[in-house]
């Protein structure tokens, strides 16, 4: 019979484990050290990329925001043009309806208001709910059969870009009809006693 042959143990097997209290090697310290400088690095690149993610997702809202509002400069400056059109379709007399030059004047002004509103301008009608976002109240009046609060009349028309308000609706608005001051039918009658 052949007799099995034992290998030596291991060199680590006869080393025991280092004592509770004992220092640990310098080799430990220098992983532990780098260990939390690696971590710590991590951290900062972490950091760095969500900054610049953020930032990236800014600068493309700015530039989606500027695209979206390039007009918005070339439609203030209309504004006032087509506020000219209306004062002088005001003052040209209404009944005269052969009058080639108001006619002209007419569908100039229509086609304008059009072609503003196919790119987002809104004009803000009569009849709307008072809205301090939107007008500019320069009056109150009470107004028969007219809704307190709302619009009755607008002075320098309010338009809107997309979401912006470009100016405000100079309006008038309407108030609640103020009690008349009539005395009531039993009151003077029992006031003499």
């Amino acid at each position: 019979m052949k007799k099995k042959h034992h290998d030596a143990p291991d060199a680590a097997s006869d080393e025991a484990p280092p004592a509770p209290g004992v220092a640990a090697a310098p080799e430990d310290e220098e992983l532990n050290g780098e260990l939390n400088r690696l971590r710590a690095r991590e951290d900062e690149l972490l950091r760095a990329l969500a900054e610049l993610q953020n930032v990236n997702r800014r600068r493309k809202l700015e530039a989606d925001q500027a695209s979206r509002y390039a007009a918005e400069p070339f439609l203030r400056e209309l504004l006032p043009v087509l506020d000219d059109f209306e004062r002088m379709l005001r003052a040209m007399p209404a009944g005269a309806g052969d009058d080639p030059v108001r006619s002209g004047v007419v569908l100039v002004h229509d086609r304008l208001a059009k072609l503003l509103e196919r790119e987002g301008l809104e004009i803000r009608p009569l009849g709307e709910r008072f809205d301090p976002e939107l007008h500019d109240a320069i009056a109150h009046l009470p107004v028969p059969g007219a809704e307190p609060g709302t619009v009755v009349e607008v002075a320098v028309p309010g338009y809107r870009y997309r979401d912006r308000v470009l100016r405000h609706a100079k309006v008038v608005v309407a108030d609640a009809p103020e009690a008349l001051d009539v005395p009531e039918a039993g009151a003077g009658a029992g006031a003499g006693l």
